[in-house]
């Protein structure tokens, strides 16, 4: 005689669905809810509703507070950046004038380069004289003084006449590297031809020795204040004046 309630009677169940407008500048979500809570949702709804509505305004207002924020940043940078601006066209105006001056001097030390490889030592020394780069000259050089002091058999006693009048400028130059660079290869020819310069011959085959040892007298007598130059010019200097006092 008794009732018997199903348990399955006893729940239901609910389901909700979301839909996404991605149209409004804020996601609002629109939920199916039971009638119990209706009233309480709604006003929530109402509420998201009216705050997505101020939404926009709000965007444009701290957009146009960010314009305006750069907009002055820009005016105080502008500032100094004017104030500057004719002290770097004045630091710059010579760069266009050294580039060209390098790629020129670049030029003519591939020039050098190739009679080097070529060993003709000759039309090196010829290129030299032609151009009266002592830039060039400084950078030349050094090879040629290695040459003399390995003692390499086409260095001649002809190249090193006509280039010591490019030595002489170098060692007048108000630059010590370019003094110090004339200095070793004038020291370097002595030792190279020492035999040669300090037997006092006069043969006909000694032409060259002996234009170069009036060469070398003619120079030492113009530049022998070098050996009161301290450090290694002054070392360097002593010891071809030492050389050159026995040999002229």
């Amino acid at each position: 005689g008794k009732t018997v309630t199903s348990p399955l009677s006893l729940f239901k169940v609910v389901y909700c669905k979301r839909k996404v407008h991605c149209y409004t500048p804020k996601p609002c979500y629109r939920k199916k809810l039971c009638p119990k809570s209706r009233g309480r949702d709604m006003a929530n709804k109402e509420n998201e509703l009216a705050c997505a509505g101020n939404l926009p305004a709000k965007l444009h207002n701290s957009r146009t507070h960010l314009l305006n924020s750069s907009d002055s940043g820009s005016s105080q940078t502008e500032g100094p950046s004017s104030k500057y601006s004719a002290f770097f066209s004045e630091v710059s105006q010579d760069h266009e004038t050294m580039a060209q001056v390098l790629f020129s001097r670049n030029l003519r030390l591939n020039v050098a380069l190739t009679f080097w490889r070529r060993r003709s030592i000759s039309e090196l020394v010829a290129y030299l004289v032609r151009i009266q780069d002592l830039g060039v000259v400084v950078d030349c050089l050094p090879v040629l003084t290695n040459s003399l002091q390995e003692e390499k058999p086409y260095v001649s006693v002809g190249c090193c006449v006509d280039l010591l009048p490019l030595v002489k400028s170098l060692l007048k130059s108000k630059y010590e590297e370019y003094v110090i660079v004339g200095l070793n290869w004038l020291q370097a020819v002595i030792k190279r031809w020492w035999s040669e310069l300090s037997a006092h011959t006069e043969k006909a085959e000694d032409g060259n020795i002996h234009i170069l040892k009036q060469q070398l007298s003619v120079l030492w007598e113009q530049e022998n204040h070098l050996t009161l130059v301290p450090g290694y010019t002054g070392n360097i200097a002593k010891v071809i004046q030492f050389w050159l006092c026995s040999v002229i």
